[in-house]
């Protein structure tokens, strides 16, 4: 698999099917398994910062909308790299540049 080939944007990233992981990546159900909870336990964390941050009377309500929408940035660009490193860790050292 070509590095080229394994990256993507987060848009992408929604369209991705258990199927794809097994089959186009060549992930284990564990691997999966792991991903995905890991995955579900970023976007709970990342729930509870929004939540903090909307309720934040420090900040104005622009200010409060930018700072929930940062933390959506920051968790899709974790999972994002979450993904990339676990699918980059399968591609054997000698096919590397």
């Amino acid at each position: 698999m070509e590095r080229q080939k394994m990256m993507m944007n987060l848009s992408q990233m929604a369209h991705i099917t258990r199927d794809d992981l097994r089959t186009k990546y060549g992930l284990s159900e564990q691997e999966i398994t792991d991903l995905d909870q890991e995955s579900q336990r970023i976007m709970g964390k990342t729930i509870m910062m929004i939540d903090t941050a909307l309720r934040d009377e420090s900040l104005d309500a622009e200010d409060r909308i930018a700072t929930g929408l940062n933390f959506i940035e920051w968790s899709m660009q974790l999972i994002e790299h979450n993904f990339e490193s676990l699918v980059d860790s399968k591609v054997p050292k000698n096919q590397l540049n």
